[in-house]
């Protein structure tokens, strides 16, 4: 029973995970023996078919094959609930540990399709991300992000600049940032031999390579991130708006900086200016109102005029 016990845990573990698992680390989360994991994993791969993958050198160790997954994309959450409901209605005729098991299965499958739509989600951070972004554009970009940096392995990609310029870079990625919305990547660029930040959403092509990379010293992710806005103006803004737009500006401006008055509330702040700063207002709509300065309600009013002559 022990035995039963172990090469299952084993198995689970190898199919929940994305990537190779050492021998070392399965003997110590099961505290096996490294001898007796090596034993439990053959015996899968011989005796019952298990289709077990063995990758040697940095980042390997025993992985399940992809073909052998039922990844939840599979079903849509109509399929699956349909499929649950035919358990249930047999379950007094098939009340055994198959249909339980076929249950539980399903469930855990439908839970894992229903968080798809979460670009990040582990115990200590959840990022929903339908509100503002399709997650599966950058789902891929980011797991391969992810596996590069866990592995310290060189990234090959195509990068497009803010001017339209396609170049092929080498990277080494050390760290996933997120700033006003937009997701960046963190590390060293072989190209431009100095470290540099990359918005995800510019990123066209993307490879692992098998070259191995060591952080290199002197880099500082958050001087980066506040070097994507030092060459933008900051302005005072003082807005009125009303309680439709209370939530939004709570969330961009602060809870601190917002008074409530007879007619509604106003809000006053040291915000970025420019294209940003448009952008924020043109959101918030007929809602919110630029008190101050001037040449700001001027920039939202000439914006405004321009988007009524396109449906006039």
């Amino acid at each position: 029973m022990q035995n039963l016990r172990g090469i299952f845990g084993i198995l689970m573990t190898l199919i929940n995970s994305e990537r190779p698992i050492t021998r070392k680390a399965l003997a110590d989360k099961f505290e096996l023996s490294e001898r007796t994991v090596s034993r439990y994993v053959d015996a899968m791969s011989a005796n019952c078919g298990i289709p077990i993958i063995t990758t040697f050198g940095a980042g390997g160790g025993y992985s399940v094959a992809d073909n052998y997954r039922l990844h939840s994309t599979y079903f849509t959450t109509d399929e699956y609930d349909r499929l649950l409901t035919a358990l249930s209605a047999v379950q007094t005729e098939l009340d055994d540990d198959v249909t339980a098991a076929l249950r539980d299965k399903l469930s855990n499958l439908r839970a894992e399709s229903e968080n798809d739509k979460y670009l990040v989600k582990n115990d200590r951070l959840v990022i929903d991300s339908t509100s503002w972004l399709n997650a599966d554009d950058y789902r891929g970009t980011m797991s391969a992000i992810n596996r590069a940096i866990d592995e310290s392995k060189v990234l090959r990609m195509s990068y497009v600049d803010k001017l339209g310029s396609k170049t092929k870079r080498d990277f080494d990625p050390y760290t996933l940032a997120l700033k006003e919305g937009v997701w960046y990547v963190y590390g060293f660029c072989h190209s431009r031999n100095d470290f540099r930040l990359f918005k995800l959403s510019r990123i066209k092509e993307l490879s692992i390579l098998n070259e191995i990379f060591t952080v290199k010293t002197g880099g500082d992710v958050y001087d980066k991130l506040r070097e994507e806005f030092i060459d933008r103006e900051k302005v005072n803004i003082t807005l009125a708006f009303d309680a439709e737009a209370l939530p939004s500006i709570e969330e961009w401006l602060g809870i601190d900086r917002i008074e409530q008055t007879e007619n509604g509330y106003t809000a006053a702040a040291y915000v970025y200016s420019e294209d940003l700063l448009l952008k924020k207002l043109l959101a918030l709509g007929s809602h919110v109102k630029v008190l101050s300065p001037a040449f700001v309600a001027e920039e939202l009013r000439v914006e405004l005029q321009r988007t009524l002559l396109r449906y006039a």
